[in-house]
C-alpha cells in the first residue's frame, strides 16, 4: 500500500487497478487487535486442537511414546501455519477497471479462493461517497459485561463506542451499489474517489 493509506491504485494502459483490505464497515471487535492478532489466535487454534489430541491419544492408548509427542507437535505446526496463512490472514478487495473490454471485475478474498463478480463499465452511474454509523443498542448487556470484567480486573475497553465510517461505492444504473471502501473517519482516511473518477471521465470524454 502507499505510504499513509489504505488502498493502492496504479493504471496500467487502459487499466484502473485498485486495491485495499478497508472494504468492510462494520463494527470492530471488542477484542484489541494489538493482543488478538492473527499469530496469537493461530497459536490458542493450535494449543487447543493438540491439547484434544493429547486427551484423545490418552484415552485410546494404553501410554504415551515418543512418537504421540512428536505427532502432537506436528499437529501444532501445521494448524498454526494453515491457519495463520488461510484462517486468519487478511481479505483484500480488488477492483479492476478496464475500458478495453468495457468491465469492471470486483474480486473479494475469501476463507477459502477468491469470489469475482464482473459487471459492465458502463453500468457505473457514479461513484459515491457517503457515511455509516454504528452506536450501541444494547447498553444493559454493556453494563453487564463491563461490571463482570471489573470483577475479574480485565476491563474491556471500547464496548460503549460509537463508530463512523466514510464510505466509498459505485452507483449503478440500475440503482444498486458496490461498496468498495470503507474508512473510521477518526483514522482521517484518504479516499480515492479522485483517482477513480478521474479514470472514469476520461473514458467519457
Amino acid at each position: 500500500m502507499n505510504s499513509g493509506k489504505k488502498y493502492q491504485t496504479e493504471i496500467e494502459g487502459d487499466k484502473l487497478i485498485f486495491t485495499t483490505a478497508s472494504f468492510k464497515a462494520e463494527k470492530q471487535s471488542v477484542l484489541h487487535k494489538g493482543i488478538y492478532n492473527k499469530e496469537f489466535t493461530s497459536i490458542l487454534l493450535s494449543s487447543a486442537l493438540c491439547v484434544l489430541a493429547y486427551v484423545v491419544t490418552a484415552l485410546v492408548s494404553d501410554e504415551i511414546i515418543f512418537i504421540h509427542y512428536f505427532l502432537i507437535f506436528f499437529l501444532f505446526i501445521i494448524v498454526f501455519i494453515g491457519s495463520s496463512r488461510f484462517l486468519f490472514n487478511e481479505k483484500y478487495l480488488k477492483v479492476v477497471f478496464n475500458k478495453t473490454d468495457n468491465t469492471v471485475k470486483i474480486t473479494r478474498s475469501g476463507l477459502i479462493g477468491k469470489n469475482t463478480e464482473e459487471i459492465p463499465l458502463d453500468s457505473i452511474k457514479s461513484v459515491h461517497v457517503g457515511s455509516k454509523k454504528f452506536v450501541p443498542d444494547n447498553i444493559d448487556g454493556i453494563n453487564f459485561v463491563e461490571k463482570i470484567s471489573l470483577q475479574h480486573g480485565s476491563f474491556i475497553p471500547g464496548l460503549r463506542d460509537e463508530e463512523e465510517f466514510v464510505t466509498l461505492s459505485l452507483r449503478l444504473t440500475d440503482g444498486s451499489e458496490k461498496l468498495i471502501y470503507a474508512g473510521r473517519i477518526e483514522d482521517e482516511p484518504e479516499i480515492p474517489v479522485k483517482e477513480i473518477k478521474d479514470f472514469l471521465d476520461n473514458k467519457k470524454r
